[in-house]
């Protein structure tokens, strides 16, 4: 098992690398040993990760196209003229393509959310007879004063569009993902809570549970799904939770290792004593029989003191406030939407057990520190 596998950071080399071109069928084989074409969703996937990158970088710099630099006669001496090659038109060009066969062409969409970027700019070109001749056939020729008009109509949808980014309901609709991650945040925290509550001592496990290289970029979102059920499934009728009180769980995608979950497992902290043993064995179970032997597991409790500057896995007393300040930091970086995942998912991206009902009168275990102090651990 490689560590750099769950590199929790993605970087811009990374994002830049995600897709290299548009072609988006593959040659599939039917039960009848026929080759058919269809359409490869990890490569639509990655494509939609590129457009939203164009989009934020386009939204970034405001840029207007220059008729005198995108107009060029179609050969010389003639009146016909054709736009391009230009940056900025290519980049319209193909965001339009992309997204107006992902959302409006196809049933692909359907598995997919269009982000604020991707819908305001579909507000703003849908209707680009252009860039509809331009994308799914080839830039037309015509004549110089067809082609200064239609440098001017993109133009003013490129402002449109640049005025519509600047207005409160794009913002609001942008800051979705920071709202549900205080709400997932929130939630957890009312788990953790409500489990000190009842229990002196808790047994924390955290295991990121995924695929190998090279099956991760084609497991589709329904497959991770699917098996992530099969595990939740067995909280029930397996030994390993017997003594489980609670659990949570989030959605990632990166290029690299496609769909994946972080998990957080919370045992009862007298009767679950070796962690490390413990996040091994359900990591194991993930990666040989839930998945198939597609997947892998990482044991983040395996060098936790090590690797983590505020350490919250293993074993923590209620009143150790130092893990417990660990375990907030966990909580804080797992309800953290995951932006990709978010666009590429409509279903759920975070979910938590129950809280428990948290009994009335003295509480087990040593005599508790005031509440005031309790949550003096937690991060500003």
């Amino acid at each position: 098992m490689h560590d750099n596998i769950y590199d929790d950071n993605l970087s811009d080399a990374e994002m830049l690398a995600i897709c290299q071109g548009m072609n988006s069928a593959v040659s599939e084989t039917s039960a009848l040993g026929q080759e058919v074409s269809a359409f490869s969703h990890h490569l639509w996937r990655q494509d939609l990760i590129e457009i939203e990158r164009q989009l934020k970088s386009l939204a970034a710099t405001e840029t207007l196209l220059q008729s005198e630099r995108v107009i060029l006669p179609d050969e010389y001496g003639s009146d016909v003229v054709v736009l391009g090659p230009d940056a900025l038109l290519n980049t319209l060009t193909t965001l339009y393509t992309v997204l107006v066969t992902v959302y409006q062409e196809t049933e692909i969409g359907q598995h997919y959310r269009p982000s604020p970027y991707a819908q305001s700019f579909l507000w703003a070109f849908t209707s680009c007879a252009y860039l509809r001749e331009a994308g799914f056939h080839q830039p037309p020729a015509i004549n110089r004063e067809v082609a200064e008009q239609t440098i001017v109509e993109l133009n003013q949808r490129l402002t449109a569009w640049y005025q519509c980014l600047k207005h409160s309901s794009f913002t609001y609709a942008r800051n979705r993902n920071r709202r549900n991650s205080r709400n997932n945040y929130q939630s957890l925290r009312q788990l953790i809570d409500a489990l000190f509550a009842c229990h002196s001592r808790l047994t924390v496990l955290r295991l990121d549970l995924g695929y190998t290289e090279v099956d991760g970029p084609y497991i589709d979102y329904q497959t991770a799904q699917y098996h992530r059920e099969q595990l939740c499934k067995t909280f029930n009728k397996h030994e390993l939770f017997d003594h489980m009180l609670g659990y949570a769980w989030k959605l990632e995608w990166q290029p690299k290792k496609g769909f994946h979950y972080h998990f957080l497992f919370f045992f009862h902290g007298h009767k679950v004593q070796e962690d490390i043993i413990q996040a091994r064995r359900i990591g194991e179970m993930w990666a040989r029989f839930i998945t198939g032997s597609q997947g892998v597991y990482y044991n983040c409790n395996l060098n936790a003191k090590k690797n983590y500057h505020y350490n919250g896995l293993g074993h923590i007393d209620y009143h150790d406030f130092e893990k417990q300040r660990g375990l907030d930091h966990i909580a804080r970086y797992l309800t953290k939407v995951d932006e990709y995942a978010a666009m590429l998912v409509t279903g759920h991206k975070f979910q938590t057990s129950p809280a428990p009902k948290v009994p009335e009168g003295p509480r087990p275990g040593r005599p508790r520190a005031s509440d005031t102090e309790y949550h003096n651990y937690r991060s500003p």
